[in-house]
């Protein structure tokens, strides 16, 4: 009786003719050999019925795909995009129209800058995200840039305020803390 396998994958195809003992064999061995290679790879049905039978036998029924599940870490990380920033819930911006009313901001790096030292310093965040700058666009009732990420790269690349790595990776740098401090423009208090 002859058995015949055929394995793809993805063009990797592996075509085995011949007795089923023989066929078994190379079965196994290739078996052996995918899981060596991967230690996360599934292993391959054991049984025969994946073997087909006859010259012209059919082909074994497809295996679905086990999806993964990402970690809360992994969802958090990926819900925050400088792209499409959202609004932080959670985020406590009483205090941010005083804080914002002191200065005269003449540009969207000037305004990033500003809620930046107001998350950092007031608020106490360490590493503030672009979705709590957008936060206090909207609290102070200041239109977001349209290219949200891109204020964020010019901020940084043009101005060297900030040192934008990514959407959670933001930095004010010293030439940002001394445009704060001494070069910001603030309103007249009369």
């Amino acid at each position: 009786m002859q058995t015949k396998l055929h394995i793809n994958l993805t063009q990797g195809i592996i075509d085995v003719e011949g007795d089923v003992d023989f066929v078994k064999a190379v079965y196994k061995d290739f078996k052996d050999h995918i899981a060596a290679q991967s230690p996360v790879a599934s292993s391959p049905p054991e049984n025969s019925a994946a073997l087909s039978a006859g010259a012209g036998g059919e082909t074994p029924p497809k295996r679905k795909r086990r999806m993964t599940s990402r970690t809360a870490t992994e969802t958090k990380t990926l819900s925050i995009s400088a792209d499409s920033p959202t609004r932080d819930k959670n985020l406590d911006t009483p205090k941010i129209q005083p804080f914002y009313d002191q200065y005269a901001p003449g540009s969207a790096p000037e305004k990033i800058l500003i809620f930046l030292k107001f998350l950092i310093d007031k608020l106490g965040i360490a590493k503030p995200n672009t979705d709590q700058v957008y936060t206090c666009f909207l609290d102070v009732r200041e239109k977001p840039p349209q290219a949200f990420a891109q204020a964020f790269r010019d901020t940084s690349s043009k101005k060297g305020f900030i040192d934008f790595k990514s959407s959670e990776d933001i930095t004010i740098t010293t030439k940002g803390n001394n445009h704060f401090e001494f070069d910001l423009k603030r309103k007249n208090v009369e």
